[in-house]
C-alpha cells in the first residue's frame, strides 16, 4: 500500500500560474536536500518484507530471505506490519529532522517515546492523540465505541511494543546490516547524482522522481486517490530520501512546512518481476462478474442487508451472502451488526486504492 502521513496537514490549493518561473527555481532549489538514512531504509525494506509483491525489482529477494527468517520473526513483521499500514509511519518518526539517522539510533530514539505517542505512530495519525491516550488508560476493558473496537490492539499495546522492538533489533543485526553494507555504496551516488541535477535545474530533477509527481508553475502536485499541491513558498524544506526497496510507490509525507519524497534506485543484478500483484488481480476478479458489480452499485449508495438486497438482484440470500463473500476477500465491503441484521456498505478507499494499483503496474 502507498502511504502518506494521515495525522499531517493537507495544503491543497489553486496554484497561482502567473508565478515567476525563475523565482520558483531559486525558492525550491534553495530548500532541497537529499538524505541517505540507514533508519530509512530499514524500514522500507520491513515494508517490503511485510508486502512483497507490489515490489517487483525487491520481490525475489524478499523471497529468500522470508525462507530464512526464523517463523517468529517472520510473523512479527507481519503483525507489526498489519497494525502500522505496512510499517512505513514509523518514517514520520525520524524522516523531519532532515539529516541521516543510524537504525540503532531510530531504534532507541523510539523506545523513548511514551505509549501514546508511539501508539501514534503507528496507527499512522488515524486517531487523535486524546483518543488513544483514552483507549490505553482503559485497556482491556469492554466498550460500545466504534472508535475504540478500531483501537482494539492498544488493548495488549505492551506486547506489541516490546515485539516491534525486538524485532527491530533482531532484523537489523542478523539481516539488514549486510544488505546496508552492499546498497550504501548506490544510494550515496544516486543521491549525489539527483543533487547536482537539482542545481542546475531543480524543477527536472524533482520530474524524475516519480511518474506521479510533477514539479512547475510553482508548486508540487502528487496524484495518489486525491492530487496534492504543494506551491513551493509554502515549503520550508524537501528532503529527498533515495531508496532502493521503495519503488513503485510514491511515497510521500508532509507537514505544514516539509515534504518528504522517494528517490527509487536501482541496483545491479537484481531481478525484476513482470508478475502483476496478487491482491490487484484478486480484487480485478472480484469485480468482473455482472452480479457482483450490480451488488457494489447497491451498496455504494448505502448499507444494505442480504434480505434487501436478494428481491432487488433477483437471487436467494444465499448467493447473496455468497457473493458478499468474495467482494470482502478483496476488501471491497465492511459488515456492522445492526440488532438481527447485518449491514453491508462498499469500502470506497478499496475502489480509490484499485486505480492506484493498477496505474502504479503499468508504470512499472
Amino acid at each position: 500500500m502507498e502511504h502518506y502521513s494521515r495525522k499531517c496537514i493537507l495544503i491543497n490549493q489553486t496554484v497561482n500560474q502567473n508565478g515567476k518561473k525563475m523565482s520558483s527555481m531559486l525558492t525550491i532549489n534553495r530548500k532541497l536536500k537529499t538524505i541517505v538514512s540507514p533508519f530509512h531504509e530499514l524500514i522500507c525494506s520491513l515494508h517490503v518484507l511485510y508486502r512483497p509483491e507490489h515490489h517487483p525489482n525487491r520481490l525475489q529477494w524478499a523471497q529468500e530471505l522470508r525462507e530464512k527468517l526464523p517463523q517468529p520473526l517472520k510473523e512479527a513483521v507481519n503483525r507489526i506490519g498489519n497494525l502500522s499500514d505496512g510499517w512505513t509511519p514509523l518514517l514520520d518518526y525520524t524522516d523531519f529532522r532532515g539529516e541521516p539517522v543510524p537504525c540503532l539510533e531510530g531504534i532507541e530514539g523510539l523506545k523513548k517515546l511514551p505509549d501514546a505517542e508511539l501508539a501514534y505512530f503507528l496507527l499512522n495519525g488515524k486517531w487523535p492523540l486524546s483518543a488513544i491516550i483514552t483507549k490505553l488508560e482503559k485497556r482491556g476493558k469492554a466498550s460500545g465505541n466504534g472508535a475504540d473496537t478500531d483501537l482494539l490492539e492498544l488493548d495488549h499495546f505492551q506486547e506489541a511494543r516490546q515485539l516491534l522492538f525486538t524485532t527491530l533489533e533482531t532484523y537489523e543485526r542478523d539481516y539488514f546490516r549486510r544488505e546496508w553494507e552492499y546498497i550504501e555504496p548506490w544510494l550515496n551516488a544516486s543521491a549525489m547524482h539527483f543533487q547536482e541535477m537539482a542545481a542546475v535545474n531543480p524543477e527536472k530533477a524533482l520530474n524524475t522522481l516519480h511518474p506521479r509527481l510533477r514539479a512547475e508553475n510553482g508548486a508540487l502536485s502528487a496524484q495518489k486517490a486525491s492530487t496534492y499541491y504543494f506551491p513551493y513558498e509554502r515549503m520550508q524544506h524537501v528532503y529527498v530520501f533515495p531508496s532502493t526497496f521503495i519503488f513503485p510507490h510514491l511515497l510521500i509525507s508532509w507537514t505544514e512546512t516539509a515534504l518528504c519524497l522517494p528517490l527509487s534506485v536501482d541496483t545491479p543484478w537484481l531481478p525484476f518481476s513482470e508478475e502483476p500483484p496478487k491482491d490487484l488481480l484478486n480484487q480485478l476478479k472480484a469485480l468482473g462478474d455482472e452480479t457482483r458489480l450490480r451488488l457494489m452499485k447497491l451498496l455504494w449508495t448505502g448499507p444494505h442487508c442480504t434480505k434487501q438486497l436478494a428481491p432487488v438482484l433477483g437471487i436467494s440470500e444465499a448467493a447473496v451472502s455468497k457473493q458478499l463473500k468474495l467482494l470482502n476477500e478483496a476488501g471491497f465491503t465492511r459488515a456492522e451488526r445492526k440488532g438481527s441484521y447485518i449491514f453491508y456498505s462498499a469500502n470506497k478507499e478499496a475502489m480509490d486504492h484499485l486505480l492506484l494499483l493498477q496505474r502504479q503496474y503499468l508504470e512499472q
